[in-house]
């Protein structure tokens, strides 16, 4: 009995003395210098692509034209938007239909101004069992 003990205290002892010690984490060097700017100064005038126009510069007013309509009846979609411009003046309108069945639209201005919305709502015209 006294021999058993010998041996698992022995054997305890070997255990214990192989523990390896936990390992001991470093922060790494850094692989990279530090940043060097290749860009030189900013400039006032871009070197690329097309010069923006300004407001009241010799340069061709805006002029466009524009409509979609999505209308899906199982759905229950029906929205679009319209919109035309002509200088630096922008009118138009959106609608969309709201789940209550009411349609909003919005007809808008938009110019030096600013955006000059109207909104307004078109009760439905026939319930559909919302």
């Amino acid at each position: 009995m006294f021999s058993q003990a010998v041996i698992f205290l022995a054997a305890l002892l070997a255990i214990a003395a192989a523990k390896p010690e936990p390992p001991v984490y470093k922060v790494p060097e850094p692989t990279y210098g530090t940043p060097v700017s290749t860009y030189g100064t900013p400039t006032e005038e871009p070197k690329y692509g097309v010069k923006v126009p300004v407001y009241g510069e010799d340069v061709a007013p805006p002029k466009y034209k524009y409509a979609y309509h999505v209308q899906d009846h199982e759905k229950d979609l029906d929205f679009g938007h319209k919109e035309e411009r002509d200088g630096y003046e922008t009118m138009g309108e959106y609608w969309v239909l709201l789940p209550d069945g009411r349609t909003m639209i919005v007809t808008y201005k938009a110019n030096k101004h600013g955006y000059q919305p109207v909104i307004k709502f078109l009760e439905p015209k026939a319930t559909n069992g919302y």
